[in-house]
């Protein structure tokens, strides 16, 4: 056991000091809030998402920014008054995406991102297992940001999420989607 945590104490000591060495170091903070839909061993089910983010760039990846994201979605009855049903399906999960950021005149901006995915499978009351696979996104809006690159990023986006094993569990997500950089 000792015989591993050294060397991932190296890895992660080398990207922090490649990471604070770096005088443009960025921090971003965000999510998005939207509906799609989620889909199990069921039919698709119409739901609302929501999702938070963490990102940094770091002087490994100099062109993608990884991010790390934790996604929510659940029925959409959940939210709507007068809804009697003794359990609604959601699915949650985390991912790591690359993401990458073309910009366009007058501060629009494109981001693609591609990434892993690991997914809570809770479609039915009975189902309750992982599933892993890949995310896709691509979000565009307005960057708000000035010359310093610390403020907001607004947009829209698209998310798909879909798995390989278990439950083949997938989500696809269209949102209102927010970034903060300090």
């Amino acid at each position: 056991m000792k015989n591993i945590i050294i060397p991932i104490n190296t890895i992660l000591f080398v990207i922090l000091l490649s990471t604070a060495s770096r005088a443009q170091l960025k921090v971003g903070v965000g999510g998005f809030i939207g509906g799609g839909s989620i889909k199990g061993q069921s039919l698709s089910i119409g739901t609302f998402t929501t999702s938070a983010f963490i990102e940094t760039n770091t002087i490994l990846f100099l062109e993608v920014t990884p991010r790390l994201s934790i996604i929510y979605a659940r029925d959409l009855d959940a939210i709507l008054p007068n809804t009697k049903k003794p359990y609604f399906p959601y699915l949650w999960g985390i991912n790591l995406k690359g993401i990458t950021t073309q910009y366009f005149e007058n501060h629009i901006f494109l981001e693609e991102g591609f990434g892993l995915l690991a997914l809570k499978d809770r479609t039915f009351s009975d189902t309750d297992s992982w599933s892993y696979g890949i995310v896709l996104s691509l979000s565009g809006g307005w960057d708000l940001r000035g010359f310093n690159l610390e403020g907001f990023k607004i947009g829209g986006g698209i998310e798909y999420g879909i798995t390989f094993n278990n439950t083949l569990a997938q989500y696809s997500s269209f949102h209102f989607y927010f970034n903060y950089s300090i």
